[in-house]
């Protein structure tokens, strides 16, 4: 009926190939992110959800 297509490469099994790309994808994508001021940073924020109680 049909033929078996093996897309192993060198003995790798392919969602591990995967998986690592998609790590290093992701990865990456974290390290590029421009940096935010945000209201729990020493940026002088007027408060917000993360300021202790007093």
């Amino acid at each position: 009926m049909g033929e078996l297509i093996d897309l192993n490469v060198g003995g790798f099994p392919l969602q591990l190939i995967s998986g690592l790309m998609c790590t290093a994808a992701l990865g990456l994508y974290a390290l590029l992110q421009p940096t935010s001021d945000d209201d729990d940073s020493n940026g002088g924020g007027g408060g917000g959800l993360m300021q202790p109680v007093a």
